[in-house]
């Protein structure tokens, strides 16, 4: 992943929005003015004072090149230097916070006697708006990060819309929704409410504040004229440019639409025309398109006791003088057109379980898993093929997203409807594709989501403007992104599975956890690093195991006889130590030797380091009644069993005689070099892949400890 440079004016809030990234996409993060006051040992008034700024400024371009964490806070003048600009844009994605000066000027006020140079923003004006990235109070930065964990998405906006008015005119209490509540829904309540007090007060006349829901505009226009209201429509956003048809009264009959607009004319007119008095047909020009939302709509319908007869010609009869009847229970769907951009993560690499969603939907976008699929496959062979989303238009930014990161063997045919929705679609998805790192989604919901996805799945952070406009209809998202953080920690780490097990486990178990691997060659730097990024737990490796038992707020007693610690869980603000080494090795050796004790057996341990020690003590617990340590010291023969708790092979010259047991705890290689030397000899051998993941069971459940 490029680095992320945040820059802007002194007081901007670069530190602050380091640390919230940090701790939600789990990377460290590096404050350069903290970073040249650890180096040098003064503040920076005092390096101001002493040598100038002259000097300072030589200080912090040496830090600028020496920092490696993936976000860095840079200082309010760092890249005023051409050289740290050219720098910082050929090695990361530079970004200026753009904060208002009232904001600016109070903050350095507040912090006046820290900022030597005080308040520079008007000098520089023109230097910050010289860069190309910019951030405000709406935007969002996106990491690149895999995600897992089980999903619920909101419930159907689609089938939730239809529930709340046939609930209406049925005289019954709405569904009630999460306390994430789509834009989209709450416009559709409002205009429920405003509906009810008109009626309660006998007027004629409402308002209707429609938001920029298509649904609930086009819905209510004919519902309001059947009820004998005089509707006033307030629009916002792109909703006024959008097709409509008006209606100052509603009569039955015949009703002629087209249908290839908007199904949404068909729904609405379906649920008006019950209410007359006499019968009506509707009929249509041209073929009706997303005819899966009218069957959605007809499913609510017959739910509510209201009969509406299907014609031969695709058109529809509806006897008047009906009367809406609640149904005992029913609940909303969840959303399967939130769920399209899950399944495009997956098909980017995520390990996402989606729930909820019912298999027998009438939701048209229920067709999302389907066609991810035949993207994916069509890709992987290069094939070129045609899919047609005129039947469920609301895919296609999830869809385009995982067709473009795959390969763009597909063509998407049915789409010209998509140039009439929130945004340009079509467009607004080609601008996404020229420059997905800063994304202008256009206040459409739809893009800002299938943006995001996309950005997770890349290589560079990105920037989506406007990104509150998901409220439209997945008002949590963003939430989404968070993931609780785990890691593994060591020097020098060069090769561990356990990222790798754990979160296969998270992925199969749903939950939203990553586990990362962060070398530190002091166990300091590593507490550190999981102060900052709030790592939940860490998994401590060689050469820590003993040296962070001092760091820790309490141990074990188990950690405590053994006198190391594989297990650090941060919980409540405390540091607690534990060892899983000792059971994890005792379940792993029983298993390898074929039975539940050990006695009778005599044993080599190799080694006397942290996890030898945890070795030694499940050796004793399970009966073993001769364990000799060998330690810088050669192998004798006679044993039954061997152990290697070393990161190397301690006895290179020691001959096999083939009647041994060998477990070695490396893994890496599969087959190291003693056990090599061992299964020629004849002997049983096996590495510790399996005490790995014996002791990383029992650190999750550390974890996840209530």
């Amino acid at each position: 992943m490029k680095a992320l440079y945040l820059y802007g004016p002194p007081a901007s809030g670069k530190t602050t929005l380091a640390k919230r990234l940090a701790k939600e996409f789990g990377r460290m993060y590096v404050d350069l003015d903290e970073e040249i006051v650890r180096k040098v040992g003064r503040s920076i008034p005092e390096i101001f004072a002493a040598d100038g700024e002259a000097a300072f400024r030589r200080i912090e371009s040496e830090a600028l090149r020496e920092a490696k964490a993936p976000i860095v806070a840079l200082g309010g003048g760092t890249l005023l230097d051409p050289g740290n600009r050219a720098w910082a844009e050929a090695n990361g994605f530079v970004v200026v916070l753009d904060v208002d000066d009232e904001t600016i000027a109070r903050r350095i006020e507040a912090a006046k006697g820290t900022r030597p140079l005080g308040n520079k923003l008007e000098e520089r004006r023109a230097h910050y708006a010289s860069f190309e990235h910019h951030l405000d109070e709406r935007a969002r930065i996106v990491l690149p990060r895999r995600l897992r964990g089980r999903i619920t998405p909101p419930p159907s906006k689609s089938h939730l819309h239809r529930l709340m008015i046939a609930s209406f005119l049925a005289g019954a209490k709405l569904p009630e929704t999460s306390d994430y509540e789509s834009a989209d829904i709450a416009a559709t309540r409002r205009c429920i409410g405003a509906l009810l007090s008109a009626r309660e007060s006998s007027s004629r006349s409402v308002v209707l504040h429609c938001g920029e829901s298509g649904s609930t505009l086009r819905f209510f226009a004919p519902i309001a004229a059947a009820l004998g209201m005089k509707a006033t429509f307030v629009k916002e956003g792109r909703l006024a440019e959008r097709p409509m048809i008006e209606y100052d009264r509603l009569e039955s009959g015949v009703h002629e639409l087209r249908g290839d607009i908007s199904s949404q004319f068909v729904t609405g007119l379906l649920f008006a025309l019950p209410l007359l008095e006499g019968d009506s047909e509707i009929r249509f020009t041209t073929p009706l398109q997303s005819r899966g939302y009218v069957e959605m709509t007809l499913r609510v319908l017959k739910d509510f006791s209201v009969h509406v007869e299907c014609l031969e010609d695709g058109g529809f009869r509806i006897s008047g003088g009906q009367r809406y009847v609640a149904p005992a229970e029913i609940a909303p769907e969840a959303d399967w057109s939130g769920a399209a951009f899950w399944f495009a993560a997956n098909a980017l690499g995520s390990e996402i379980e989606i729930s909820g969603l019912s298999e027998s939907s009438a939701q048209p976008d229920r067709v999302v898993r389907e066609l991810v699929r035949r993207i994916s496959e069509a890709n992987a062979i290069g094939a070129k093929v045609e899919i047609d989303v005129s039947e469920c238009p609301d895919n296609y930014p999830a869809l385009t997203v995982v067709n473009h990161a795959l390969g763009g063997c597909v063509r998407f045919v049915g789409t010209e409807r998509l140039r009439l929705k929130e945004s340009d679609r079509i467009a607004a998805m080609e601008d996404v594709f020229v420059s997905p790192s800063d994304v202008n989604p256009r206040g459409d919901h739809r893009i800002a989501m299938a943006a995001a996805i996309l950005a997770a799945h890349g290589d560079s952070p990105a920037i989506i403007h406007d990104a509150g406009c998901v409220a439209k209809s997945y008002p949590g998202f963003w939430d989404e992104f968070a993931m609780d953080l785990y890691c593994v920690t060591g020097w020098p780490l060069l090769k561990t599975l356990s990222p790798q097990i754990h979160n296969a486990a998270y992925a199969r178990d749903g939950r939203k956890a990553e586990m990362i691997s962060y070398p530190a060659e002091t166990i300091e730097e590593a507490l550190r690093f999981a102060g900052r990024c709030d790592v939940k737990g860490m998994a401590v490796t060689i050469p820590h195991k003993e040296s962070v038992i001092p760091h820790l707020d309490s141990i074990d007693e188990a950690a405590r006889s053994i006198g190391a610690v594989n297990t650090v869980v941060f919980r409540d603000g405390a540091k607690r130590g534990y060892n899983t080494d000792e059971p994890g090795f005792g379940e792993a050796i029983c298993a390898f030797v074929g039975k539940d004790s050990l006695a009778g057996l005599k044993v080599a341990l190799l080694g006397d380091g942290g996890a030898a020690k945890a070795v030694h003590c499940a050796l004793k617990r399970l009966g073993a009644a001769n364990v000799e340590v060998f330690h810088r010291r050669p192998l004798t023969e006679g044993f039954d069993l061997i152990v290697n708790a070393t990161p190397v092979d301690p006895i290179p010259e020691y001959e096999f005689g083939g009647s041994e047991m060998v477990y070695d705890l490396r893994y890496v290689p599969e087959e190291t070099p003693l056990m090599a030397r061992a299964r020629a000899a004849g002997c049983r051998v096996e590495n510790g892949i399996s005490m790995l993941e014996a002791q990383a069971r029992l650190q999750r459940n550390l974890f996840f400890a209530k």
